[in-house]
């Protein structure tokens, strides 16, 4: 399954929150007019097997309550093999025999931190004033201190790749790309994600339920 083996290996789990609803970019194969599909394989390789184990469970639950049936790729890929290793032909074999008509992978393509410039404003600030027994209320201009922050943009590209038949299943029929910035916790990112990703994938019809 050509390119499958690079993704997966060079995929590091980091999903984070955008503003949007659903995917900012996205393309789509002009030969692919979407489907719905049997069993679909979603793979995370991340720097701890808990966080991969979350990260895929999450995007699964999430398609599976729109009528999607998907499932983590621990069925495929075991519990600490390192499956950079691993050859194309290996990778292709384990994917069809385990009935997987399409696979879902997530990927990180770039990442770009700048700083921030931050206060540094003024505003008023009311002073009272007393002159005897008069009292007057006065104004004076303070000035906000400045300082800088460092914010991080992450690129995230997430690719269907529809494996049904030899002539669909080397090529990437969707992808869908998100400009991200300054992530909160993983876990709400994760779900967040996922949230977004499934419901572009459902409101185009690149993949029915």
């Amino acid at each position: 399954m050509k390119n499958i083996r690079t993704l997966i290996a060079v995929f590091v789990i980091l999903v984070v929150t955008a503003c949007s609803s659903t995917m900012q970019y996205t393309w789509q194969n002009d030969n692919y007019q979407g489907r719905t599909y049997e069993k679909i394989l979603v793979v995370v390789e991340a720097n701890s097997q808990s966080s991969r184990i979350n990260a895929e469970n999450v995007m699964v639950d999430r398609l599976q309550s729109e009528g999607i049936n998907a499932t983590n790729s621990l069925p495929v890929f075991k519990p600490g093999e390192r499956i950079e290793e691993l050859s194309e032909d290996e990778i292709e074999n384990r994917i069809l025999s385990g009935g997987y008509d399409g696979v879902l992978i997530s990927l990180l393509v770039d990442a770009n931190s700048r700083e921030v410039r931050e206060g540094g404003g003024t505003y008023m600030q009311p002073v009272t004033y007393r002159y005897g027994r008069r009292i007057r209320t006065g104004y004076v201009h303070l000035q906000e201190p400045e300082y800088y922050r460092k914010e991080t943009t992450f690129v995230l590209e997430t690719q269907l790749y529809d494996t049904k038949d030899k002539a669909t299943k080397q090529n990437v029929v969707w992808s869908g790309q998100s400009e991200l910035t300054d992530p909160s916790s993983l876990d709400s990112a994760v779900k967040s994600y996922s949230k977004k990703l499934v419901k572009t994938l459902i409101e185009s019809g690149i993949v029915k339920p």
